[in-house]
């Protein structure tokens, strides 16, 4: 018995109904292997996510006044907080010196370490760290001149400036390292040296608490302010979790609630 053959438009040699069905069931083959393995990797990921969810995460933040003071207590405390309760999510807060709290992420102690100032000036592939994706805050680094002196901002490399020691690699030329951020505002003050770049909101409050009037404030640079991962893309599902949950605090405006007190534009006051 012959096969029945089916005309052909393109021009080529007809197939027979055998070849013809052949070809169809090796397509749903195919088809069928490739829902297949889709529908293996949407089950991975639901995997991986259900196990965060179980164990829940750990954060380390960073001792220090208004920002994190105890694990209840703090403006960062307060953020991871309500992470925890939009992701519906447990999260763990662990509240230590700083160098111990990124040290902890970067041995897998912890799964995020909050905060820190990103720097611009090094290449994140040499970090011990990846960044998170969202931006947490914005920190103001201001220079503080004695009042006579105008300091040129795109010449400042020609000054005598300081900064706060373990934020000299933040600068892109010649800065002295201070001990003493308190120190560094009195010498600017009687113009001991042409000036001091830091945070804002820890040398505002020294300059009006001392009364301190013979200084000049003028932004330098506004820095963005993260939460850390450890490295190598192994916090690539805790980076999603803490972008998916802070996105919504931002919707309902809960975020700017908790953050507004630390992250606010330049203020151009002068003492």
């Amino acid at each position: 018995m012959r096969n029945k053959i089916y005309p052909c438009h393109s021009g080529r040699c007809p197939l027979s109904f055998r070849a013809q069905r052949g070809i169809l069931t090796s397509k749903r083959r195919e088809m069928r292997k490739i829902f297949l393995l889709s529908l293996i990797f949407i089950l991975f990921l639901l995997l991986i996510a259900g196990t965060v969810s179980a164990k829940g995460l750990k954060a380390s933040i960073a001792e220090m006044p208004i920002y994190a003071e105890n694990k209840d207590k703090g403006i960062l405390v307060d953020l991871v907080k309500a992470i925890a309760e939009v992701s519906a999510i447990p999260i763990e807060i662990c509240v230590v010196p700083f160098k111990r709290s990124v040290f902890y992420v970067t041995s897998g102690k912890t799964d995020f370490h909050l905060p820190l100032i990103k720097n611009p000036e090094t290449d994140e592939n040499k970090l011990d760290y990846d960044y998170a994706a969202e931006t947490i805050f914005h920190v103001n680094f201001v220079l503080y001149s004695y009042k006579n002196m105008n300091i040129d901002i795109s010449k400042i490399q020609l000054y005598k400036i300081e900064t706060d020691l373990a934020h000299t690699d933040y600068f892109n030329f010649p800065i002295t390292g201070s001990s003493r951020i308190e120190n560094s505002l009195k010498k600017a003050n009687v113009a001991r040296i042409d000036g001091f770049i830091f945070a804002d909101n820890v040398c505002d409050a020294f300059i009006k608490k001392n009364n301190l009037k013979n200084i000049r404030r003028q932004l330098y640079k506004s820095f963005e302010v993260k939460i850390i991962l450890p490295k190598g893309g192994q916090g690539k599902e805790t980076d999603n979790i803490l972008t998916s949950a802070i996105k919504k605090l931002r919707e309902t405006g809960r975020y700017a609630e908790i953050m507004g007190q630390i992250d606010y534009p330049y203020n151009d006051w002068q003492p």
